[in-house]
């Protein structure tokens, strides 16, 4: 990998309108450029702006924190949603593991903010929902069911995730300028429109900010930190053997590969964020790349195969 290259090649990015800022590590390495918000008026990116991680958040802070209550004991896999709410509507056999793997049967994403209803009940509206497919059969990527993941481990803790999280994920890691609903005093990257500081996620904003699906928002360096920490196999943070079985293979047939919360892909595992955001790493080394591609608006397309190059010129392949 040439860094002199790769710093072109972002550089490029900025020229080429796939988005008006990043900011990108891997090894010792850093860049970072561009405007962090073009209305009402142009800011410059600093190396201690927050951006939000949109689908991360499911990856930094759902899946991690309920990773750390496995190691605890208090959480288990074959966990199911009936022993956390009543009323399941059938659903009560959807179990943690097949909500961490997105084979629930829960469909991708419904407009919670548009149902008529209270935050509070957001978990009921998703349990009323029919299911999109038989649970256990395919795979289908499903925000819904995360928000009803984060609503188990806010039952199991009697606490609100964003505290969970903190306690469990960001605190232990060093993760020290990670947020939900970050402090209005914090430089954001914005997002679509002049959406800036808070959550672009429709249904997380409708649940107040702290969500299963999304909610994170985090600067480069806590980024770095998170990526250095599943390029090390859990790094001390996590048992190897439990972050062995969190990147395993637990739908391979099933037209997308997952883990518990990982993507899985031919190079290493991770996430991404629609809003232009993704970590991803092999054991060897990280690829972190995060960007605000939805400002000033999501229509903009031309990150995949950006992501795509940048990630072939780190793990060359």
């Amino acid at each position: 990998m040439n860094c002199n290259e790769l710093h072109a090649f972002l550089q490029n990015g900025l020229t080429d309108g796939v988005f008006p800022c990043y900011a990108a590590a891997t090894g010792e390495w850093t860049s970072f450029g561009g405007y962090r918000a073009l209305f009402p008026q142009k800011e410059i990116l600093t190396e201690d702006t927050l951006f939000d991680m949109a689908s991360l958040s499911k990856l930094i802070g759902t899946t991690c924190a309920a990773l750390k209550l496995i190691e605890q004991g208090k959480l288990n896999l074959d966990d199911t949603v009936g022993m956390f709410f009543e009323d399941c509507r059938g659903k009560e056999h959807i179990t943690v593991h097949q909500l961490m793997t997105h084979s629930s049967g829960i469909k991708p994403h419904f407009p919670l903010w548009l149902r008529g209803i209270e935050a509070r009940d957001a978990v009921q509206e998703i349990l009323r929902e029919p299911l999109g497919y038989e649970t256990g059969t395919e795979v289908a990527y499903t925000c819904m069911g995360y928000i009803l993941l984060g609503k188990m481990l806010e039952a199991l803790e009697q606490e609100p995730l964003d505290l969970i999280v903190r306690r469990l994920v960001f605190d232990p890691l060093g993760m020290q300028n990670s947020f939900y609903n970050p402090p209005r005093e914090r430089l954001c990257a914005a997002t679509e429109g002049e959406i800036c500081g808070v959550v672009h996620d429709e249904n997380a904003r409708f649940l107040n900010g702290v969500s299963g699906n999304a909610g994170v928002f985090c600067t480069l360096g806590d980024a770095v930190t998170f990526a250095r920490m599943i390029c090390a196999h859990g790094g001390g943070y996590l048992p190897r053997e439990l972050f062995d079985m969190a990147v395993h293979n637990y739908t391979a047939g099933c037209g997308e590969d997952r883990g518990l919360g990982f993507q899985l892909c031919s190079f290493g595992y991770g996430h991404t964020g629609f809003t232009g955001t993704s970590i991803y790493a092999n054991g060897e080394t990280y690829a972190v790349l995060l960007t605000n591609r939805v400002h000033p608006t999501r229509e903009n397309g031309k990150l995949a195969p950006f992501r795509r190059e940048f990630h072939k010129k780190i793990f060359g392949v």
